[in-house]
C-alpha cells in the first residue's frame, strides 16, 4: 500500500502540481535553459550533467534539452527528487547522492518539493 501512495504522490507532483503536459517557453528559474538552447541547432542531440537537479520540471535547467532528445545524468541528494526523475526521465542516469571534494559526513536539510 505504501508503494501505491508513493506512485500516487509522484503522479500528482508531476501532472497536477507542476503541469507536466503544458509546454512552457522556459522551465529554469531565470531563463538559463533558453540561453543554453540558443547555442545548439534544433536537431542537435547532446548530453547534459545536472548536479543538484532538484525537480524534473520546476526550476529545471535541462528539461528543454530533454524535450529536444538530449539525455544525461541527473544528480541530487534528495531521494524524492530522483524518484521524480526516474518517473519523468527513465532513459537518463538518475543518481541519489551528494557531490563534494571532501570525504566527510554531513547533515543536510530539505524542503518539500
Amino acid at each position: 500500500m505504501k508503494n501505491f501512495f508513493k506512485k500516487l504522490y509522484i503522479w500528482q507532483n508531476i501532472y497536477f502540481k507542476n503541469k507536466y503536459l503544458l509546454k512552457k517557453k522556459s522551465y529554469s528559474a531565470f531563463g538559463e535553459d533558453v540561453e543554453i538552447k540558443k547555442h545548439f541547432k534544433k536537431n542537435f542531440k547532446g548530453f547534459y550533467v545536472d548536479v543538484g537537479c532538484y525537480h524534473p520540471i520546476k526550476a529545471n535547467n535541462t528539461l528543454l534539452l530533454h524535450q529536444r532528445g538530449w539525455t544525461g545524468i541527473n544528480i541530487d541528494i534528495n531521494k524524492l527528487s530522483i524518484d521524480l526523475f526516474n518517473f519523468c526521465r527513465p532513459k537518463d542516469i538518475n543518481l541519489n547522492l551528494a557531490i563534494s571534494k571532501k570525504k566527510i559526513e554531513r547533515v543536510y536539510y530539505q524542503k518539500e518539493l
